[in-house]
């Protein structure tokens, strides 16, 4: 009996020992999840690159992605203001890119973060910041209602203080477009150059098209375009047409009609009209092109009209016949100018006879 007991006590034991000396099994670390990883789309253009990442943004869509292309736009251009900026809004903590304290201000028909961002913060492109830090998932998606709040930067104060003292309802953004405008004159331009006029041709020059229409868009009219801006901005209009005439042609008939617009404000009507047509091809319910391009087609067959219907009365065949052929390419079905130019013809060959 002593014997069972002392081998149990020495297999007690060994086991102890055993259960002593063995090694402990930790328990597997939790598995982090994997950070995913992003690379720049091959094949784009810088302009094209910027404006993916601006796009990615604006949706919320990739951030981490909109990041990549941002640091190889930057690879490329390092001297990106806009890249630059937009990744200072990524990569910097909201904590430190804006102060705690805020206002609260209720969106009004027609507002956005952009427009939010550009009134009180200086930089259109400070969206991306601002929806931060509201915890806005989608930057392109404000109701009208919303309220937002705004961090009291310098410039934010110095615009709210401006409403206060003209005593504009700053709870809310109805009045921010009158207050901008109002704002830009007594300040001397600071606020509106870094966001208007300045914010756009900085766009125009990295050819970032989509964002410099929409500084554009979002001017106040006391604004003046240089004929270096109308030209820049035509041009941006126009390209941006052509490259989106397929996949969306309500928008590039749009972009066509602004296109006309301008040219016909820097005196080009043949060819403003060209652009309504073109607009019209796209979208023949486009009533603001319908209706442009009826009125300058009108003025335009009047005036070649006239200034032919002058030269044939001077004598001056050859510049009459092109008149009225000029006017027959717009209005092939313009009675009086068939008549003339028919009559026009057949005295200049009888003089080349008689010659």
């Amino acid at each position: 009996m002593r014997s069972l007991k002392n081998w149990l006590a020495l297999a007690t034991f060994l086991a102890l020992v055993g259960c002593a000396s063995s090694p402990s099994v930790a328990p597997p670390p939790a598995a982090s999840p994997e950070s995913a990883l992003f690379t720049p789309e091959t094949g784009l253009t810088n302009p094209q690159r910027l404006s993916k990442a601006i796009a990615l943004l604006s949706s919320g869509d990739n951030t981490g992605q909109a990041k990549v292309e941002l640091q190889a736009y930057l690879d490329l251009v390092p001297n990106s203001k806009i890249a630059n900026s937009l990744l200072a809004q990524i990569n910097t903590p909201i904590g430190d890119y804006f102060p705690a304290e805020f206002v609260a201000i209720t969106l009004s028909n027609g507002e956005s973060l952009s427009t939010i961002a550009k009134q009180y913060l200086g930089d259109t492109l400070q969206f991306y910041a601002l929806a931060q830090y509201n915890n806005i998932a989608n930057p392109g998606k404000t109701t009208i209602g919303q309220v937002i709040h705004v961090p009291l930067t310098s410039k934010a104060k110095a615009f709210i203080d401006f409403k206060i003292g003209k005593g504009m309802d700053t709870s809310s953004t109805k009045q921010d477009h009158q207050a901008g405008s109002e704002f830009q004159g007594q300040s001397g331009g600071e606020l509106g150059a870094a966001t208007g006029i300045e914010q756009m041709r900085l766009l125009l020059t990295e050819k970032h098209y989509w964002g410099a229409i929409q500084a554009y868009e979002q001017l106040d009219p006391a604004n003046k375009l240089n004929d270096s801006d109308t030209r820049a901005l035509i041009a941006a209009y126009r390209k941006s047409a052509i490259d989106s005439a397929a996949s969306n042609p309500l928008l590039a008939s749009t972009y066509y009609q602004q296109t006309g617009n301008l040219i016909a404000n820097s005196g080009d009507n043949l060819l403003a009209l060209e652009m309504f047509d073109l607009s019209l091809q796209l979208n023949s319910k486009n009533e603001i092109s319908e209706r442009l391009y009826a009125g300058l087609k009108s003025q335009l067959t009047d005036t070649y009209h006239r200034d032919a219907s002058l030269a044939f009365r001077r004598q001056e065949l050859e510049k009459a016949i092109e008149l009225w052929q000029k006017l027959l390419l717009i209005d092939p079905e313009h009675v009086h100018a068939i008549n003339y130019l028919s009559q026009a013809q057949r005295l200049k060959n009888k003089l080349q006879r008689l010659e």
